[in-house]
């Protein structure tokens, strides 16, 4: 019998979780009394036949009871999992139901949607509540299929105790059975490649990679940002517990609490502990937003010091949002290796290093993106322009806006040697965007020496560079005209700079 969407409605994955809770007791309880079990098959100084009898007996008891308990621990690990599969099933069956309402359209039991208030632009809304529909569905029947086959091998008895000779180690063999054979993502995917593959999977699946290997998942392009959120946030609670102690924990313990705030919401779509740390986290969901910013912070950024750029982000969400942006998602994306010193930013391997992942990652924005297409802007400070400038300059960047912000140069003389995809090259300076303070320390790197070019490029922000340069504050004064200070205030309340950066990602023009 087909499932109908009324059908859906009525799922209860609490009930699934009940079955799993008493399956889960039942095993505990014949586990418990593994020596009790055990001892069924031992009889120490009894010999005879009444003796071998029993002890046939007593090791057929045995033999059944660990047969038992692994069978009943794959049903249940399956159950939980299938559980936590139907509950966002169930959730997207409610936002679809709540999207017809708002819209003055309603879905009936068997999936037909019918008008209740006519409105302009329904045609609109049946087609997207149509495709959602005929999704549920599928979604749905994938996991009842996955369930029943489950519940099939366990009784058939083709889930079996393996490895082992005690009741827990029988339970432990069957919930590794329960699973569904799984095929990995294609090796070296690209972004394309790593959506495709996510798509393949049914939700019990999905669920079983996302509890089972979150790291395989989190730090994937081409996944969608709510379930590599999922993985990464799994993969943060135990970094937490695991580095206790380490500076990085001070960064793990910032994205945690940007996690926690609900206005705008945060995911976590990458984190990696290794070397000096990094993270990807979105303030507002960039699959859904309509304008999408990502933020490349500069020299001296790890993971320790992410409570900062977070904070920028921020900043630049409600510059964008009091701009006029309907929906929008700002980017830290702290995903390659930063110059650790000044003198270690004079060199461009850090680019070079962290270009291809940029790039990458800006595809694989493109891909999990639903509805019309983003309009998507790349951002870059001090030398995190020098990466953005980089990647834009190898083949072009999935990105409608890029904007330089103290920057010691981007790898280019001029705007002609940056590429954006699905900008026309010759509209490309229109496309460019860049600030630097009167006083900022940044100016020094971008002067010309004895007829040479500044070692990374030219400054993005000279007029004859071909962009468009947006006004920011003079910034704090210093000896000889410049300070450190000023390299770091383009994101004050009351710097030009950080409301033309929202009007860029807005897709306004600055100022």
């Amino acid at each position: 019998m087909m499932l109908t969407w009324g059908d859906v409605r009525r799922w209860d994955p609490a009930a699934i979780g009940r079955v799993a809770d008493a399956l889960n007791d039942g095993c505990a309880k014949i586990i418990a009394a593994n020596d009790d079990v055990e001892a069924m098959a031992r009889f120490t100084g009894w010999t005879g036949d009444a003796a071998t009898a029993a002890a046939t007996r007593g090791a057929s008891l045995t033999s059944t009871l660990e047969r038992l308990v692994a069978e009943a621990s794959a049903v249940r690990r399956g159950a939980h999992e299938v559980q936590i599969a139907l509950d966002r099933i169930v959730a997207f069956v409610r936002e679809t139901d709540e999207l017809a309402h708002r819209n003055g359209l309603a879905i009936g039991a068997g999936g037909e949607i019918s008008v209740g208030v006519p409105r302009p632009d329904q045609a609109r809304v049946r087609a997207e509540l149509a495709d959602r529909v005929e999704q549920g569905l599928r979604r749905a029947t994938d996991v009842d299929a996955d369930f029943a086959d489950i519940l099939r091998r366990a009784l058939r008895g083709e889930i079996t105790e393996q490895c082992g000779s005690t009741l827990a180690q029988a339970a432990d063999a069957g919930a590794a059975q329960s699973g569904l054979s799984i095929i990995g993502p294609p090796e070296n995917g690209t972004p394309g490649d790593n959506k495709a593959w996510w798509a393949s999977l049914s939700d019990t699946a999905k669920v079983a990679l996302l509890q089972g290997n979150p790291g395989l998942v989190g730090n994937l392009d081409g996944i969608p940002a709510a379930d590599r959120d999922a993985a990464n946030r799994a993969v943060l609670a135990s970094e937490i517990a695991r580095l206790q102690g380490d500076p990085k924990l001070k960064g793990l313990e910032a994205i945690q609490q940007r996690l926690d705030r609900s206005e705008p919401q945060a995911f976590l779509l990458g984190l990696d502990t290794s070397g000096d740390g990094k993270a990807i986290v979105s303030a507002g969901n960039p699959d859904t937003a309509a304008n999408v910013a990502t933020y490349v912070p500069g020299t001296g950024s790890e993971l320790a010091k992410i409570g900062g750029d977070l904070n920028r982000s921020d900043k630049m969400w409600a510059a964008a949002t009091t701009s006029g942006s309907p929906s929008t998602a700002v980017i830290t994306w702290l995903g390659y290796d930063a110059p650790n010193e000044i003198t270690d930013a004079a060199s461009d391997k850090y680019a070079d290093g962290g270009k291809a992942a940029l790039a990458q990652f800006q595809d694989g924005l493109r891909e999990t993106h639903q509805g019309s297409p983003s309009h998507n802007t790349v951002l870059g400070h001090s030398y995190g322009t020098t990466v953005v400038g980089h990647a834009a300059g190898d083949g072009g960047l999935a990105a409608d806006e890029l904007v330089f912000v103290a920057s010691p140069g981007v790898g280019a003389h001029d705007v002609s040697e940056l590429h954006l995809d699905g900008v026309n090259q010759d509209e490309i300076g229109e496309h460019v965007h860049a600030t630097v303070a009167e006083h900022d320390m940044i100016n020094l790197a971008n002067v010309e020496i004895a007829g040479y070019d500044p070692i990374l490029g030219q400054d993005p922000a000279d007029a004859e560079f071909g962009g468009q340069v947006f006004t920011s504050a003079p910034g704090t004064d210093g000896w000889g005209g410049y300070s450190t200070e000023a390299h770091s205030e383009y994101w004050e309340d009351n710097n030009p700079s950080l409301r033309n950066i929202g009007l860029i990602i807005a897709g306004k023009p600055a100022s």
